[in-house]
């Protein structure tokens, strides 16, 4: 199952306190203030990982909090500082604030981290308070909280490209043609029911390519599964159109996808986009004629018995490098 959106409440650590103490020794009847100070509170950290794709881990738990700095000690002692929390995340991740849906962060490459919530400073001990009227101090302040963030996690895949279509145009057989993807394939409408991600190796270049569930008329307003799924087409650089050439009507099939594109966010239509026309393999050759006048762009394919497929990889190559 797909987890791509997430919200969870995060706690830095708070910082230790700071003590009133005395140095204590023997022959001194008198010893000046030793108090420490308390340590820093821990603070939490988001880092990607290429290695996840969804944000599974945040299901179940909604609260991370860090360890709390620890007291001061005699001796001027600092307390031990509270340790940091790291937690990994999904390369593509958008963090949102959930007090003012500002975004955070927005983390797109592997290996990136912010320090999402700070811990609270560490307080001082009576040491610092000593002045020239006041030699024995029984003064210190207790540390500062660490920050509290509620925030949404959300995850938006990133890919080199993305295949959009209507139900059972046939994209997860292309995906899994050209990538080896394990994909769930049926005649049915939504044999995909969430985002599939495979990557296609020529040479020493590579894309990845990700399957999003067919799109309906009114995905950009939640009908369907394509509200929910139309974001992960906002990080790619190609669009991988795929048409039914059994539909009766392809042009009508093509305004609907690209519509729904339009209302979700316009820019989508701003990306290349190639044109595929899957299911050749049905079509009469008067018909496939037909289609390739009108379509003079396009690549005619049939995933089923792997026409032109390697026509496809090419395009694909030529139009993301």
């Amino acid at each position: 199952m797909l987890v791509d959106s997430v919200d969870i409440e995060l706690k830095a650590g708070d910082g230790g306190d700071g003590v009133i103490a005395w140095r204590r020794e023997k022959f001194v009847a008198r010893g000046g203030p030793e108090g420490g100070d308390g340590g820093r509170g821990g603070s939490i950290i988001l880092r990607t990982s290429h290695n996840l794709d969804t944000l599974s881990s945040f299901r179940f738990r909604k609260t991370f909090k860090a360890e709390r700095g620890h007291n001061g000690a005699n001796k001027r002692k600092t307390g031990p500082a509270g340790a940091d929390l790291e937690l990994l995340i999904p390369t593509g991740t958008r963090v949102i604030n959930l007090v003012d849906n500002r975004v955070v962060a927005d983390l797109t490459t592997n290996d990136e981290s912010i320090v999402i919530a700070r811990g609270g400073q560490g307080g001082l001990g009576n040491v610092h308070f000593v002045s020239a009227t006041k030699q024995n101090p029984f003064e210190a302040t207790k540390g500062t909280p660490g920050q509290v963030l509620n925030v949404k996690l959300e995850l938006q895949l990133v890919a080199d490209v993305a295949l959009i279509g209507e139900p059972s145009s046939g994209k997860s057989s292309i995906i899994k043609e050209l990538t080896g993807a394990n994909v769930r394939i049926g005649a049915y409408h939504f044999s995909t029911t969430e985002p599939v991600l495979g990557v296609l190796q020529l040479g020493d270049q590579s894309l990845t390519l990700v399957d999003l569930p067919g799109l309906i008329e009114g995905a950009h307003r939640g009908k369907g599964l394509g509200a929910e799924f139309l974001k992960h087409t906002q990080r790619v650089r190609v669009l991988l159109h795929i048409l039914d050439g059994t539909d009766p009507d392809l042009g009508r099939s093509e305004s609907a996808v690209l519509t729904e594109l339009e209302k979700y966010d316009s820019t989508l239509l701003t990306k290349p986009r190639v044109v595929v026309i899957n299911k050749s393999d049905l079509l009469s050759p008067t018909e496939r004629k037909a289609i390739q006048k009108k379509y003079p762009d396009a690549v005619l394919i049939s995933a089923t018995v792997g026409t032109n497929l390697k026509e496809l990889q090419t395009r694909l190559t030529e139009i993301a490098y």
